[in-house]
């Protein structure tokens, strides 16, 4: 939001097209603003409402910018959250540094994570949310788009048996699978920030019977079947 790339039409495409799936959960990996300002704030809010799933909202670097992690707060609640859908656990984390397009964690938010996945009953499938990259991605230019201390992040990850993790960033979808952790890089549904012939999309992911079924969905257009991934 508040950008002139916004493409309203796009957004409201992908929300009824999000709904018409009756979801479990939508998850919005970040950068719901451009520059971190409430009016950007009160617009993303109004959108997101129209979603008719449960959301789970994590910032990114555009959201912090202008101390706009005071807005966040007041219109999505903590940055940090944990929700529990039963044998599934969603756990989001903030990756940012604020007006910095940089992202790091750091040692205390290991040791928060360590502690709420460390709750979770063993055979549950866990889902982390970060902002920032943890595996570079192919054709997201020259910035750093990895969080600084990814290595330490993805062994943090890793040890904790996360099943999958979710990250925005750069607007390039892409997966990566690193042992038993299958890494999603988002790409944007309702900008004009993309690549060359990348278009606006999303992820589906269907986790059902022990496996994960990954498809990016062009926002008003085609479906199309990445992989299916047995956890």
């Amino acid at each position: 939001m508040g950008s002139g790339e916004f493409m309203p039409e796009k957004l409201e495409t992908c929300i009824d097209e999000v709904n018409s799936l009756s979801p479990d959960l939508v998850a919005l990996t970040g950068d719901l603003t451009n520059s971190g300002f409430e009016r950007e704030y009160r617009q993303a809010k109004n959108y997101i409402e129209k979603f008719k799933a449960k959301t789970v909202v994590i910032p990114g670097n555009h959201d912090t910018r202008s101390t706009g992690y005071i807005y966040f707060e007041e219109y999505f609640g903590e940055a940090n959250q944990v929700l529990d859908f039963g044998n599934v656990t969603v756990v989001g984390v903030d990756s940012t540094l604020p007006d910095n397009n940089e992202g790091y964690l750091g040692r205390d938010r290991y040791l928060w994570l360590n502690k709420n996945l460390g709750r979770v009953e063993k055979g549950d499938f866990r889902i982390v949310l970060v902002h920032h990259h943890l595996i570079p991605v192919p054709g997201t230019g020259m910035e750093r788009n990895e969080l600084i201390d990814a290595g330490d992040v993805l062994a943090t990850l890793v040890s904790n048996k996360v099943n999958l993790a979710l990250c925005g960033h750069r607007h390039v979808p892409y997966t990566w699978q690193l042992e038993n952790l299958m890494v999603i890089t988002c790409g944007t549904a309702c900008t004009g920030y993309v690549r060359a012939r990348i278009p606006q999309a999303y992820f589906i992911i269907n986790i059902k019977d022990s496996s994960m079924k990954i498809i990016l969905k062009e926002v008003g257009g085609k479906e199309k079947f990445l992989r299916s991934v047995k956890y």
